[in-house]
């Protein structure tokens, strides 16, 4: 922890209490798709050390490596994704992950399962107005990050909330089923902001699939539909081989 030679201890206790105690939340977390957070220790005032599980994989995006997914694979990462955001999201109070995105997810070497990681910027939501909910600058990685968070709706603070979360989840599997970032071309984050605040998330052209994507990238947060009703969508219920459904799009590999 950033305590400098010198410092009164008493003065940062507090700062560095925080730090221990938003790490041992994570250790808390017992779930098959999330890293599991082993062990906290604090050998030294300003020291803290977490044992983390170790996991033999890559993440999503190299997975994806510029090339789209095939639907089953769509389908199974999207389920194992949601199952944790199901968790996280009814834990009480919620955990907010704040930066759910391609790099964050970790395929296992089996290439079956998924683990959430990269919980650096998560939160306990203890109301919507919590002020470690709510920020002047949003935080996360910028493609994946929601409107109401860039200043695409009018806010007098970033609102950090599970449909943020959602949102991100949706521009997942839009990199998922394209290949590439949404937003990939787009030069800076003020033109991004604007085309948000115009269209919306970026299209997609797959019939079956768009009506799952837009129930997460709805504009209006109020309007994205939680985990638990994204898997009751027929999209992850229906488990019937659909052939030729993203092949005829992009030549999605096997």
């Amino acid at each position: 922890l950033p305590v400098q030679l010198g410092d009164e201890l008493p003065a940062v206790s507090t700062e560095i209490q925080r730090a221990v105690e938003s790490e041992r939340n994570l250790c808390r977390l017992r779930h098959p798709n999330i890293l599991r957070f082993l062990h906290i220790a604090q050998p030294e005032p300003a020291t803290v050390v977490v044992f983390m599980e170790l996991l033999d994989g890559r993440s999503l995006e190299r997975f994806i490596d510029n090339k789209p997914l095939d639907e089953p694979k769509i389908r199974d990462f999207s389920e194992q994704i949601c199952r944790a955001l199901l968790y996280l999201h009814s834990r009480q109070p919620p955990v907010i992950h704040r930066d759910i995105n391609c790099s964050n997810i970790i395929v296992c070497a089996d290439n079956t399962r998924i683990k959430l990681i990269g919980f650096g910027l998560s939160i306990k939501l203890e109301s919507v107005s919590h002020i470690s909910a709510s920020t002047q600058s949003p935080k996360g990685t910028l493609n994946f990050i929601a409107p109401e968070l860039l200043g695409a709706v009018e806010s007098d603070s970033v609102q950090y909330s599970r449909e943020s979360d959602i949102w991100a989840f949706g521009c997942s599997v839009f990199e998922m089923v394209s290949g590439l970032r949404p937003f990939a071309n787009v030069g800076s984050f003020i033109e991004m902001t604007q085309l948000i605040d115009r269209k919306g998330a970026p299209a997609l052209r797959t019939a079956e699939l768009r009506d799952f994507y837009s129930r997460c990238t709805a504009k209006d947060c109020r309007r994205r539909r939680p985990a638990v009703e994204l898997l009751e969508h027929e999209f992850l219920t229906d488990r019937k081989l659909k052939k030729g459904f993203l092949s005829s799009l992009f030549g999605a590999r096997k």
